[in-house]
Parts: structure tokens; sequence; C-alpha cells
């Protein structure tokens, strides 16, 4: 690589189609910071890989280049580019693309169907198992969101440490502390106290851990004004609505569907607590928009989270422990002094966290990989 050409950098983005899942939201953060800092610099020449056109703002930042799906036929669309350098997110079955000898780096979040297996099928089991681990091995550089996936990594699939790197996720702007008074629960017929949640419906985000938490709390204390707001799609299928209805909670749980992130904004701001009881996360995005909204966050230590919250956050042993959820939470009812200081503490662990920082990570790794000084 000579001094007067950009290096070529191809980057899959798939996950930023397909919506606001915590891989998507990351890569689409970490795309948009990448491309920004490159302006300053000009050291390399972007390309965002993809099977479909879509409307997303990053596609107009870089150029784009649509392939098909099958991998043989996409190597001989990618292998006109000339590439220097891919970058897979995620690393998938497809990564090894034939005949294209470049350098390789991937983007893994975790490693969930390793951990808890009895909540994934048998396709996501042998690939997480036989498959991920093989390819990760073969790849130039992984990037992490926590030291936690990078140790999982080193000492259960053999990968490098010297080719892991940890790309911290980061908070938008968008999810502060609001000065005004928050309206979005009204929507929800809500005009009490309430406890928050946000998570798309799947048994590794622990729902029934949250509901029978919930439940102990209002039938001990008898909180008669408190409810708990669900924002994210799946939640209102019939055996939830059955369980609500026998505890007498149908009219204390109230479901959002899929929220609009100011709205979320405004939900994390006017809440007592947001509860978060996920039995694994490599990173839990949820605990840390909370806390810079100013909510105090009862977690769990699954995997990743405690390295994530640190002292921030009431951390729950044990995520099927929903009696000890339930003493959290009236802890953080009862005791505005605990509230007081877990709120102080989120906002200085939130700021912690920089897509900034993660982007130059993920630029010098780029850089040596290919050998760039710029122009």
């Amino acid at each position: 690589m000579t001094n007067d050409k950009r290096a070529r950098i191809g980057i899959f983005t798939r996950p930023i189609d397909k919506g606001t899942s915590g891989s998507g939201h990351h890569l689409h953060e970490m795309v948009r910071t990448i491309l920004r800092t490159n302006r300053e610099q000009n050291k390399f020449e972007f390309f965002l890989i993809h099977y479909v056109n879509t409307d997303r703002d990053v596609y107009r930042q870089a150029e784009e280049i649509i392939i098909p799906r099958n991998p043989l036929a996409a190597a001989l669309v990618l292998r006109k580019y000339n590439f220097d350098l891919l970058h897979h997110s995620p690393l998938t079955i497809f990564s090894p693309l034939a005949g294209l000898t470049v350098k390789r780096v991937a983007t893994i979040h975790s490693a969930e169907p390793n951990i808890i297996p009895q909540y994934y099928n048998l396709a996501e089991r042998a690939h997480a198992r036989y498959i991920k681990p093989v390819y990760a091995r073969k790849m130039d550089h992984i990037f992490t969101v926590s030291e936690t996936s990078k140790r999982y990594f080193t000492e259960q699939w053999g990968v490098d440490p010297q080719k892991v790197s940890v790309c911290y996720n980061a908070v938008s702007p968008l999810y502060r502390k609001l000065d005004n008074p928050v309206t979005a629960p009204l929507k929800y017929g809500i005009t009490g106290r309430y406890i928050f949640h946000i998570s798309k419906y799947s048994q590794r985000k622990n729902p029934w851990g949250l509901l029978r938490g919930f439940s102990s709390l209002v039938s001990r204390t008898g909180f008669d004004d408190l409810s708990l707001i669900i924002a994210g799609s799946g939640w209102e299928n019939p055996e939830i609505v059955t369980y609500l209805e026998q505890e007498g909670l149908a009219g204390k749980v109230v479901f959002t569907g899929f929220t609009p992130d100011e709205q979320v904004v405004e939900l994390y701001n006017g809440a007592c607590c947001f509860v978060f009881p996920s039995r694994a996360e490599g990173f839990g995005m949820p605990n840390v928009e909370a806390m810079a909204c100013g909510c105090p966050v009862i977690t769990t230590n699954s995997f990743a989270i405690p390295e994530i919250v640190a002292d921030a956050a009431i951390v729950l042993p044990d995520p099927d422990d929903y009696s000890a959820l339930a003493d959290s939470m009236e802890m953080l009812l009862t005791d505005d002094s605990l509230k007081t200081r877990l709120i102080t503490r989120g906002f200085k662990r939130a700021a912690e966290f920089s897509w900034e920082k993660s982007a130059r990570t993920v630029l010098d790794v780029y850089e040596k990989l290919t050998s760039v000084t710029g122009e």
C-alpha cells in the first residue's frame, strides 16, 4: 500500500437494515462515526455491502454495493472492487467468501447460544458451537463490545488475545435527562408511578422473571398507583395475557409495542426505575440508556452486564430470583437516598462510553492491517 492510495474497506451492513436490534444499532452508530472520523484524515475509501436497498441515512455517506445472497455470486461481485480489507458484521457461515484474498475482520458481540443454549434452536446452537469459533480464529482481527466477551472468545474459542479489540457501545445524545415534564406515559393511560422495561420479547430477556417480580411486589406492598410499562414487540401473547388476568395485573401492566426513540427517552425519564433481568448480554444497551436519562437501574450479573454497569446499578446474582427482584424494586420505590446515589453514578457511568473512542479503535486496526499512512 503506497502513501498516495487510500485503502479500500468493505463493511457488511446487513444488521443496519434489520432495524433496531442491539447489533444493528451498534453497527449503524459505529459506521456513521467511522465515516465522519475518516473524512478528517481521508485514509480509507469505504463501501457498504448489503442485500437490498434501504432508506437508512448511512448509505448516503459512502458507496453502496448490493450483492446477491449466494456467497459464490457475491464473491464475483466483490472481486471487482479490489478490496484491501473486508469487515464482517456479523460473522456468518458465508463470511469466508470464495476467491477473495483480502484482510478480514469481524464484529462479534457475544456468544449467547453457547452460554444459554436452552433458549436457542438447533441451527443457532450448532452455528455458535462449531462454525463461529472456527471462522473467528481465521479472522485477522475481531472486534467485540466488552472485555467479558473478549475473554470468552480467547479462552473458549482459542482466538489470539492480540487479535481482539473491545469497542464498547455508547449512548446516542438523544438519551438524556429531559428538562420538561414527560407526557409519553399519558399516551398509555398511565398517570401514577411506573417501572419501565424495554426489549423484544425473548426468553433470553427473562420475561417471566420480570412479570413474577412485579406481581410479587404489588401483592406484598399494595402499591395501587404502581404500573409496569413494557416497550418492545411480541409481549402481548396469549400466555402472558392469561397470566396477568390470573394475577389481577391486567390493568397494571401496559405493553406499548414498538416505541419510537423519542417516547422511549420520555419513558426512561419518568420511570421510578428501569428493570432489565436478562439472562445473557454482551453489553446490555438499555441499562446504559436508562442511566443517561437519570433512571436508576436494576439488572442481573449475567455475562457482561456487571462489567458494563459497574457500581451504578443494583445487580441481582440470580435472574430467576424474582423475590429478590421485588425487594430491589421496593427499595428504589421507598429509599430516596439510594435512588439518588444510583442516578448520580449512572450519569457518570453512561458518560464513560464513547462512539468516537470505539471508532478510533476500529480505524487503528484498519490502518495496521492495510499499512495506510494517509494521503
